[in-house]
């Protein structure tokens, strides 16, 4: 059918993929002037310069400085997805980006030498997303996912300017058996930015019809902004109740949020922010030649991060719950002083002959927590930007927003705070993540050339960012769950409502281990030719692997987190790596790459199946990976001094189909910056030429 309608074809376009695609296509077009069938054109626009220079100030001091420049403006970068519109992508740029890097080095003895760093970076990234009639990011249902309109995290634009100061300063002495190295380093980071997420809304709905409906003229039977599915296939516009013996399905609208102003209106001062970051280290270390082919490193490392200011916490939305003993925050960011950092590492060359090689290490170490997280708790307080929730259960007692519009603004008076407020806040005890690491080895000699190795590594975090929603999960889990589900039903009201809706915290209730062993060969150049090969079996394990999509709560209970433990989702049990390099006769040059891994992790649903809770991450997604490449090259000399070298390369060889399935949660409620789904890159040849002078 050519043009399926929502009045003559309903259950036609229920029953087929094909069909929902095509009355969405004829829905766009007739409703929003909007070919949402074009294809997609991901094009790459880049220029880069580099400048260095040398300067010997004196015999023994050496000052090389060195500029960067690059532009680059690429369309389309955004959604690579089958089933997403023309719509739903957006443009990185045109960004310019400038960075200067000066190193210092003075030889103050023979024994004794300092090194000075100094970079300063100037980083203007604007995006903005696709034109469009499709002002509202729109998503409808679960298999397949379509979604259409402006990307909620770049429309309509984002301004934003980085600026990166960094001192560093390294002072080495050499004393008999003993290499010291004592330092410290200073790093100022400042985002300035206007962030208009949510400015023109996001809509989820469960299915196609579901979203048809609600985007028609209200009516009675099931049509406008205040429809509700029922348990029956039907529909009713509330207050209309379902038919008797069905129940509410909780659709269509699953999911709307819309950031702006505290008196609904999205203006820029409600994403603007301009926030800092001092980060401060200090470290000293040692490197002993013990004797008898023992070498020993020993060192210990102190790190601080200073977050960013917030307003005053008793002027914000949540003031009234800051003596809560329920409510998480303070709200303040906590800086972070507490990073001590040891850290040791032995290398016992056995028999000192070369042969045998054993090398241990460990030690602590700490990540820093990026300005994503944190600028949403500097500027969702209520004061400076707000959250506004619908779903449609609020069809019963709040206004509802009409698609693809915003809801109405709504006026308070000063001082106060529109009901269902969506805020985020750091948790008072927050702390930056924790690894600490254990790494054994041995390396064993066959030939002059050719070398064994076997290596094994735990690493163990802690304090991991997680995001949470303290106030969408009642007040404990409900006694009888269904028996088929994929997360946890709830009982109780939400403890901050009617005042807040969403209540996202980040926190540090994350956890994670690795271990990890890899077995190779490597050979030396040597005979024209050399290689190495080498294979991984590692287990990854964490609570929620969640690192770029701060808007969704993933815990399956929030009343027991450990139920989110398992397999992470970046989990690869197996890996194959083989590398080699030759000089062929008559000076052809090849290098040759095969790589290989098995699929990762994915928890599809349902999770619970017959009460047995399959756990997070239980199944395996199809994206097992397989590639193999190489490049033929072959210089020829010109004149004096100059040299031409074709090349041609070959990526994908044997076309592997490669599907890229990045997805932890469904696509409908995927929050990512960035998504591509399908298949992998096809084979492909580049042909290329250098010239050397």
């Amino acid at each position: 059918m050519s043009n399926p309608t929502l009045g003559s074809n309903e259950a036609l376009i229920n029953s087929s993929a094909d069909c929902q695609r095509v009355a969405l296509l004829s829905f766009f077009k007739a409703s929003r002037g909007q070919d949402e069938g074009q294809p997609v054109k991901h094009t790459i626009n880049n220029t880069a310069l580099l400048t260095k220079a040398d300067w010997n100030v004196s015999p023994g001091t050496n000052l090389s400085v060195s500029y960067n420049f690059d532009y680059s403006k690429n369309t389309n970068q955004t959604f690579d997805v089958a089933t997403y519109g023309a719509s739903a992508n957006g443009t990185e740029g045109p960004s310019k980006i400038n960075l200067v890097n000066a190193n210092l080095f003075t030889t103050v003895t023979s024994s004794r030498l300092n090194e000075f760093h100094f970079t300063y970076s100037r980083e203007n990234r604007p995006r903005s997303a696709t034109p469009s009639g499709v002002p509202a990011d729109t998503g409808m249902g679960f298999v397949p996912s379509f979604r259409f309109g402006n990307p909620f995290f770049l429309a309509p634009n984002i301004d934003e300017l980085v600026k990166r100061f960094q001192l560093k300063d390294n002072f080495s002495i050499v004393t008999g058996r003993h290499t010291i190295k004592t330092g410290g380093e200073w790093l100022h980071t400042n985002n300035t930015q206007v962030f208009r997420g949510f400015f023109e809304g996001r809509y989820l709905f469960d299915s196609v019809t579901g979203f048809l409906r609600y985007a028609s003229p209200a009516a009675p039977g099931g049509f406008g902004p205040f429809t509700v599915g029922c348990s029956n296939g039907s529909y009713v516009t509330a207050p209309a109740s379902c038919p008797a013996g069905s129940t509410t399905t909780g659709g269509p609208l699953l999911f709307y949020l819309q950031s702006s102003s505290p008196d609904g209106i999205a203006r820029d001062d409600a994403g603007a922010s301009d926030i800092s970051n001092e980060e401060f280290a200090l470290f000293i270390q040692d490197r002993w030649q013990a004797g008898h082919g023992v070498t020993v490193d020993y060192g210990f490392r102190w790190d601080a991060q200073l977050m960013p200011n917030t307003v005053d916490p008793k002027t914000t939305a949540y003031a009234a719950f800051l003596n809560d003993p329920r409510f998480p925050s303070d709200g303040t960011l906590p800086d972070q002083w507490k990073e001590f950092q040891p850290r040791a590492g032995v290398v016992w060359d056995v028999g000192q002959r070369g042969q045998t090689v054993l090398r241990a290490n460990a030690g602590i170490f700490y990540a820093r927590q990026n300005m994503l997280s944190q600028v949403g708790s500097v500027t969702t307080n209520g004061i400076q930007q707000k959250s506004d929730f619908r779903n449609t259960a609020f069809t019963a007692f709040a206004d509802m927003p009409v698609w693809p519009n915003l809801l109405a603004p709504s006026a308070v008076p000063p001082g106060t705070f529109p009901l269902f407020t969506g805020v985020r806040v750091f948790d008072r005890n927050y702390k930056n993540p924790r690894i600490s690491n254990v790494n054994v080895g041995v390396e064993r000699a066959l030939a002059p050339s050719v070398a064994v190795y076997a290596d094994f590594t735990y690493a163990r975090g802690v304090h991991l960012t997680r995001f949470l929603n303290y106030n969408v999960h009642g007040t404990a889990a409900a006694a009888v769950q269904p028996p088929t589900r994929d997360t946890t039903t709830y009982v109780g009201a939400n403890p901050f409502e009617p005042q807040l809706s969403d209540v996202f915290v980040t926190n540090s209730r994350g956890r994670s281990s690795y271990r990890g062993a890899t077995f190779g060969v490597r050979k030396r150049f040597s005979q024209n030719y050399q290689f190495e090969a080498n294979y991984v079996v590692a287990k990854d394990e964490d609570d929620d692997s969640n690192e770029r999509d701060p808007f969704t709560d993933r815990s399956f209970n929030f009343y027991d987190l450990s139920l989110d433990y398992g397999p992470s989702d970046r989990d690869i049990r197996h890996k194959v790596n083989v590398f080699t390099y030759a000089e062929l006769p008559h000076r052809f040059l090849i290098n040759a790459r095969v790589q290989g891994r098995t699929a990762q992790p994915i928890t599809t649903s349902p999770r619970v199946l017959a009460g047995n809770d399959r756990g997070r991450n239980w199944d395996r997604k199809d994206n097992a990976y397989f590639s193999v490449d190489w490049r033929l090259q072959r210089p020829f000399r010109v004149g004096t001094g100059y040299e031409i070298i074709p090349s041609v390369e070959m990526f994908n060889t044997f076309n592997n189909a490669n599907n890229v399935n990045p997805l932890t949660t469904p696509a409908l409620f995927n929050f990512d910056g960035f998504l591509r789904q399908g298949v992998g890159d096809p084979r492909q040849v580049q042909l290329a030429v250098k010239v050397t002078f």
